[in-house]
């Protein structure tokens, strides 16, 4: 029979949880949104909960009992904080306080009945551990990363370890003696207690450290004044597209969108006008885009638009379309109305083996230079020679 030493599991979790702890609390310094201050508080509440659980016999019940409980109750209380602070949700001040007011009534009630204990735990820890649970996966932040999945699995492992030791209680199969006496599943609960500290901090860590990598990514591939993708996104974006035409055959369309006396703009009224220009046509045409189709920031004041499977036809219509729309907005600098408007360029091909990409963008770009000759606040057609 497997048999480990108590004491020493207490021990080793106490500092494990500690030193976890002071991890989370330096990486977590610029952090705060993150939740990593909630989670190492309840590692804290965690370690300080096992100090009095440890001194069962020399602490009196009400400390070693009943305070303990409290605070494990607590640390579950900091987990659920700290999952709703990273997901960005309000704090759930009631169902982190409620149980642990619960716990403290419960055990005080109970407090010479030590297999009544048991059962209380394998029901009121595993049902706040289900909170947490549920937020992770209702948020959806399981598909974002290992991180998650770390969290998830190591407070489920907790809960299920602590419902079966409740179980089994019940039914009589576990000593009766005081919870630092020997026995198969109580060795296995407290094991278990620092495998999941372990791995379901390591796990919120790298949660933040995934989301911060992903923001990273987004940062590089967004352009910050207006807030669309950045040229070199959108080149990936393109290439993309025209690897899908070739696959499927379907006809991928580019409207090189640039707009109209933009740098008189910028001379006449200052720089400042000319971005709240460029942020109000982006908004423009977004809304007038399919949720397929694709806007990014060329360079200055020119975007490209992707359609995917969009012919010629159906290309020049949506370029009209994008042309009235921003003729009849309204855009406002200083208490003015400025007169915005934009010349299109489209293009929509089949792409064939051997194509480049770049032609889609000559073809569209030269369009796109006809329709300003040709007046402005138009729409030209290019050819696009392949090859």
């Amino acid at each position: 029979m497997i048999s480990l030493h108590v004491p020493t599991l207490l021990f080793v979790t106490i500092v494990a949880s500690v030193l976890v702890a002071a991890g989370l609390l330096v990486v977590g310094a610029n952090r705060r949104r993150e939740g990593l201050g909630w989670w190492a508080l309840g590692l804290l509440l965690h370690a300080l909960a096992y100090v009095l659980l440890a001194g069962r016999g020399q602490l009196p019940d009400v400390i070693s009992i009943i305070v303990a409980n409290m605070l494990t109750s607590g640390v579950f209380a900091c987990l659920l904080g700290g999952v709703y602070q990273f997901l960005g949700r309000s704090m759930p001040w009631a169902r982190m306080l409620v149980p642990v007011a619960i716990t403290g009534v419960l055990f005080t009630a109970f407090l010479d009945d030590y297999p009544m204990r048991l059962v209380l735990t394998g029901v009121i820890y595993p049902l706040q551990l289900l909170m947490p649970l549920l937020a992770l996966w209702r948020s959806g932040a399981l598909r974002s990363g290992r991180g998650a999945w770390l969290v998830f699995l190591g407070l489920l492992l907790q809960s299920l370890m602590l419902v079966v030791r409740a179980v089994m209680t019940a039914l009589g199969l576990m000593p009766g003696g005081g919870v630092m006496e020997g026995g198969l599943v109580q060795h296995l609960t407290f094991l278990l207690a620092f495998v999941t500290v372990q791995s379901s901090s390591f796990g919120y860590v790298l949660m933040a450290l995934e989301r911060a990598d992903a923001a990273s990514r987004r940062l590089a591939a967004q352009d910050p004044l207006t807030g669309v993708p950045n040229r070199r996104a959108t080149i990936a974006a393109l290439e993309a597209g025209a690897a899908q035409s070739l696959q499927d055959g379907h006809p991928l369309a580019l409207l090189m969108v640039d707009v109209d006396h933009f740098k008189s703009i910028n001379d006449d009224l200052g720089h400042l006008a000319g971005d709240r220009v460029l942020c109000g046509v982006v908004d423009v045409l977004c809304a007038q885009l399919r949720a397929q189709d694709f806007i990014g920031r060329y360079g200055g004041e020119e975007f490209l638009v992707l359609l995917p499977r969009t012919p010629a036809a159906g290309a020049v219509e949506l370029a009209r379309k994008l042309c009235t729309a921003v003729e009849q907005a309204r855009f406002r600098h200083a208490g003015r109305e400025l007169p915005v408007t934009i010349s299109v360029g489209a293009v929509s091909a089949r792409v064939q083996p051997g194509d480049r990409w770049e032609c889609l963008i000559d073809a569209a770009d030269a369009a796109m230079y006809r329709a300003k000759r040709a007046g402005r606040n138009r729409v030209e057609v290019g050819r696009w020679a392949q090859g």
